[in-house]
């Protein structure tokens, strides 16, 4: 392999990449430092040239992003295998995905790749003689038996509601249950298209964001699919207690035109779907590109706006849905590592407009998930095996 990495230095149980730039997602700037990597989990990050690991990568001519999180990449697909690879191949690492069911969700388990997160969809309950106490303890039973069984290295499972499809708050409070007793946040998947939110607007609230007034009496929620960000939702979403995952066109230019980032999401966290709403795989990180490419070139408050972005592909999507140990290169994170060719004209100190650069104009060379590499040299190297 022409590339930095090689299988056989990955496959060490403790190993280094000495004298690299990555991308520090607390302060928003790349440094040079030593990544030292102990198995799945990243152990220290070390001044440049400082590691003694025995097994090391000169990373000199590399620059490392943590891996990008999908928050939401559309329905089930039936070729999973095919489809985890094209996301690998473009950097996603974690992708999130809506299961009709807990049958359906075990299904997907079965798969290697990317590293998933699956939105269980908590459907109405049928006519039964069961008190809804029972209901939702039978519920919570199935929910914790396949949690269970399933390889918890790849997968995270959450429930999760489809407002337009129930119609009792039962079902809802049920569900919000469900997520409490298993330390998740609850799911919220409203309109997929554009079609679907009208009907969904016109015959359960007057806007889709008008849910939250409902949802706030729950905690630990997260909304997906807003049709449209705007500067009242914002107000909204930081007066309940949801977090919110949405296609980056859904952010409207109205709130980049009112510089986005100061209209602080205080303590609620943002997630993007990136390929949730693509018609076809050309097309997935279309709305991501025009973004960031209009981001890069604001003259006033670019920086600051392109930290949110880079956050809602990264460690805010995690906060997003409460995963700890993804999203940022720092001690005791997941090796999910993004390796490029640095670019002549990125130095050290360079910020999220950098990284956006980088995600606009390529591919990355390498790609690790769980320390171990499943993209070299811009090609799928073998499926990665489950943790």
């Amino acid at each position: 392999m022409g590339g930095v990495l090689d299988t056989d230095i990955c496959g060490m149980a403790q190993w280094a990449i000495v004298d690299t730039l990555y991308f520090d997602s607390m302060r928003h700037c790349f440094v040079r430092a030593d990544i030292e990597i102990d198995g799945a989990r990243i152990a220290r990050i070390l001044p440049p040239g400082t590691s003694r690991r025995a097994c090391s990568l000169a990373g000199e001519t590399t620059v490392c992003l943590p891996g990008l999180i999908d928050s939401d990449v559309g329905p089930l697909h039936e070729d999973w295998d095919d489809y985890s690879q094209q996301l690998a191949l473009h950097g996603v690492t974690t992708a999130g995905v809506f299961c009709a069911s807990l049958a359906e969700c075990v299904a997907c388990c079965g798969h290697d790749g990317v590293r998933r997160l699956l939105y269980v969809e908590v459907a109405e309950r049928g006519a039964s003689s069961d008190s809804e106490t029972a209901a939702v303890q039978r519920a919570l039973e199935n929910f914790v038996r396949v949690m269970n069984s399933i390889r918890l290295g790849s997968c995270e499972v959450f429930p999760a509601v489809v407002p337009g499809e129930i119609w009792s708050a039962a079902t809802l409070l049920a569900a919000a249950s469900i997520a409490e007793r298993l330390g998740r946040r609850l799911c919220v998947r409203l309109s997929s298209t554009t079609g679907d939110a009208k009907r969904y607007k016109e015959t359960r609230y007057f806007t889709e964001v008008g849910l939250l007034s409902y949802l706030s009496l729950l905690s630990q929620a997260t909304i997906f699919n807003l049709s449209q960000l705007t500067r009242r939702d914002v107000a909204m979403v930081n007066e309940s207690s949801a977090n919110v995952v949405c296609a980056p066109g859904a952010v409207s230019e109205l709130l980049l035109e009112q510089h986005f980032a100061r209209l602080s999401l205080h303590d609620r966290a943002l997630g993007f779907s990136i390929s949730g709403h693509a018609v076809g795989r050309a097309d997935r990180y279309e709305s991501l590109v025009s973004l960031s490419t209009a981001l890069i070139h604001q003259s006033c408050d670019a920086v600051a706006t392109c930290n949110v972005v880079v956050d809602a592909l990264t460690r805010s999507a995690a906060q997003a849905l409460g995963i700890a140990h993804i999203g940022a290169i720092a001690a005791d994170m997941k090796a999910d590592l993004c390796l490029y060719d640095r670019p002549a004209d990125l130095a050290e100190n360079g910020d999220s407009r950098d990284f956006i650069k980088l995600l606009a104009h390529g591919k990355p060379r390498d790609v690790l998930i769980d320390g171990a590499p499943m993209v070299l040299d811009g090609a799928i190297v073998r499926e990665r095996e489950q943790a």
